[in-house]
């Protein structure tokens, strides 16, 4: 069995000057060199061993993507799954530590502290053998920050974005912006033929400069692609990428065992043992991804701190962390696992303390509890279903009963986004190099979260700051407040689970600046 470690390399700038800020290189001073150098692209993965899976391979995951267009489709994990397989972004992420890289930009540097400057790569073409430039650039921006896109939180400290020449774009951030490449690796470049197809052609059959180009996509059933012939980086294989949707856990190890597919993600924990043979192994990512029980707070009986403290006194996560996720996954203390900048081990978990929880709900004023929901999902993430019903029965026992309403990844993922759930929800945000792109997506002045203007400042704080050792206590004091206000219940970060087939050549390759969402394809430089 193969394991990875959940630490993750981050890069956090220079603290000796604002205009020295650059991604990896020295001073704007000094000559032009920015990012790692493009050399560095060609090493995201190594030229692929000999494989009877490498004409094609066949992905068992489980969910599918809800959209292929990501500019105004929904952004879940199946999305971004699917289109890092067929857009590429300015800047990427490569290995289990999360080292940053250059993609359709080649190198970047920081002219003041709001201007950053990118040199786009050239001799690059969209699946439709139009150029890539830097007016492609512009124009998936605009879009991104037209207010309709659900992905343009990564862009909203970008304040314009103006072409150059014809491979230079020059980004204006609102203030200080130490995360704006860790942002950029989840925002993919679209064509400007976009707008001449329309939103429906696109999204239907959607055009990029990614390692793939789209077949097929089988609603419920799989997404067919075909490697890129003309690909930037090098020779793609597989040749031909089948992600397919297996929504029961049972079901995907009997297809990995029998050879129907060659990658699986999220096997069951009972049967990573029986996995790891001559023919097939887990692969496991410790601590890989948070799972957020958020509240929302924007209606009673969770607007009152008291009563989100008492769920998290009266629910016994040591206990869910030994028996239901058998040691697999690490207890939250707030809002960041271990990996993340800001973790400050310092804040202990909440105690189990049911004791403390009634007497807070009777201060509340909930003397006899409530009833309330839990939305969540099932056979999505690791022991989710198991975990709801834990914490319906520890809740059961201080007077709170949930009626727990099992929903799809995708429809969590929206009602989260748009604060039209009821009680409280499960989310996810995998380890990630910078933690910016998820306190805008989860804290900062979001849809389902009441108005907090401590909480908010924290996170334009954190912006704003260039120094690593400062940005980090920031950070932290932000945790601390998380934590005290309660805004989830914590409970864990789960280890995430993959298996394969020994003879593919298949490593871990995150698909943007979280380990959360992996690519399945290796590139050979020419």
């Amino acid at each position: 069995m193969r394991y990875l470690p959940r630490r993750v390399v981050v890069w956090l700038g220079s603290s000796a000057a604002l205009v020295g800020l650059v991604a990896g290189c020295a001073p704007a001073a000094a000559p032009p060199a920015a990012a790692p150098p493009p050399a560095a692209a060609s090493q995201a993965a190594p030229a692929p061993a000999a494989s009877s899976g490498a004409s094609e391979w066949v992905v068992g995951l489980t969910e599918e993507a809800a959209t292929l267009d990501p500019l105004y489709g929904q952004s879940t994990a199946g999305s971004t799954l699917a289109e890092s397989h067929i857009y590429d972004t300015l800047v990427g992420y490569q290995g289990a530590n999360l080292q940053q890289m250059p993609m359709l930009a080649e190198s970047w540097k920081l002219l003041d502290d709001r201007t950053w400057e990118f040199k786009l790569r050239q001799g690059v073409k969209f699946h439709n053998g139009d150029d890539f430039t830097a007016a492609d650039v512009v124009y998936s921006f605009e879009q991104y920050k037209s207010g309709k896109s659900p992905r343009g939180i990564y862009a909203e400290e970008v304040a314009s974005v103006e072409a150059v020449d014809p491979y230079t774009v020059r980004f204006t951030t609102r203030g200080p912006n130490p995360s704006l490449p860790a942002n950029l690796a989840s925002l993919y470049i679209v064509p400007r033929a976009r707008e001449r197809l329309g939103d429906d052609a696109f999204a239907a059959h959607p055009i990029g400069t990614g390692p793939y180009q789209f077949v097929e996509f089988d609603r419920g059933q799989q997404l067919v692609l075909e490697a890129n012939p003309s690909y930037w980086q090098g020779q793609v294989s597989p040749q031909r990428l089948v992600l397919r949707t297996i929504t029961d856990p049972t079901t995907r190890v009997a297809e990995l065992k029998t050879g129907g597919v060659q990658v699986i993600e999220a096997p069951p924990v009972n049967q990573l043992a029986e996995l790891d043979t001559a023919t097939t192994e887990p692969v496991v990512i410790k601590g890989a991804r948070l799972i957020m029980y958020a509240f929302n707070t924007t209606k009673p009986p969770f607007d009152d701190v008291r009563v989100r403290q008492a769920v998290n006194y009266a629910v016994d996560r040591e206990s869910i962390l030994k028996s239901v996720l058998e040691g697999h996954g690490e207890l939250l203390h707030g809002p960041f696992s271990s990996a993340w900048m800001g973790y400050d081990p310092s804040i202990k978990p909440y105690p189990y303390d049911p004791a403390k929880a009634k007497q807070l709900l009777a201060e509340a004023g909930y003397p006899n509890g409530f009833e309330t929901t839990f939305n969540h999902s099932t056979g999505a993430l690791l022991k989710d279903r198991e975990i709801a019903e834990v914490v319906a029965s520890q809740l059961a026992q201080v007077g709170i009963h949930l009626q727990l309403v099992p929903t799809e990844r995708a429809k969590l993922q929206s009602d989260w986004l748009n604060g039209s759930f009821d009680g409280f929800t499960s989310v996810v945000w995998g380890t990630a190099a910078d933690p910016d792109p998820m306190l805008g997506w989860t804290f900062y002045k979001r849809k389902g979260h009441k108005p907090d203007d401590q909480l908010n400042a924290l996170v334009e704080q954190s912006r704003r700051t260039l120094d690593p050792e400062q940005r980090k206590q920031v950070l932290q004091e932000f945790s601390r407040y998380v934590h005290d206000q309660a805004y989830w219940l914590f409970i864990h970060a789960q280890d995430d689970f993959y298996a394969k087939q020994k003879d593919v050549p298949w490593e871990i390759w995150p698909a943007s600046s979280t380990i959360q969402v992996q690519r399945f394809y290796r590139v050979t430089p020419r």
